[in-house]
């Protein structure tokens, strides 16, 4: 969502990107402590919008619970407990997948300000008007 009409952009919730007349603001609001970062205009060299990779740590957990019931259902030698432990892994397990399986790729804003890289999540719906502000920047 644009805030004013190409001098600032909102990132994401409480992470705003200011224009001014030398360079760019970047206001983040965390915790109710406000961190600004002034960057000249010169001073950047490029900008990249990229997809963030999801985090496989879910899935790994996941397969690791399907096979631990498995094993519990196979090794354990009381059936009430092989059944509904089995159970309980299994339904834990397919919530991990499903989690895995529908969480959204985040994509973020890449500024190259000489030879380092700032990088900052964006929300999707603001990316349209996040690329129209850096248009404005006129920065490759």
């Amino acid at each position: 969502m644009t805030i004013s009409k190409n001098k600032e952009t909102q990132l994401r919730k409480g992470v705003v990107l200011y224009k001014s007349t030398k360079g760019i603001r970047l206001e983040k609001n965390i915790e109710n402590n406000n961190l600004v970062s002034e960057i000249k205009l010169n001073e950047i060299n490029g900008y990249e919008l990229s997809p963030n990779k999801k985090d496989n740590s879910q899935a790994m957990w996941a397969i690791a619970g399907f096979l631990l019931a498995i094993l519990v259902w196979q090794l354990s030698s009381v059936p009430m407990i092989s059944i509904a432990g089995s159970i309980i892994l299994v339904l834990v397990s397919l919530f991990l997948s499903l989690d895995y399986i529908f969480a959204k790729t985040r994509i973020s804003l890449i500024l190259y300000i000489n030879g380092k890289d700032l990088r900052e999540e964006i929300d999707d719906e603001n990316i349209d008007e996040i690329r129209e502000f850096l248009k404005t920047l006129k920065i490759s």
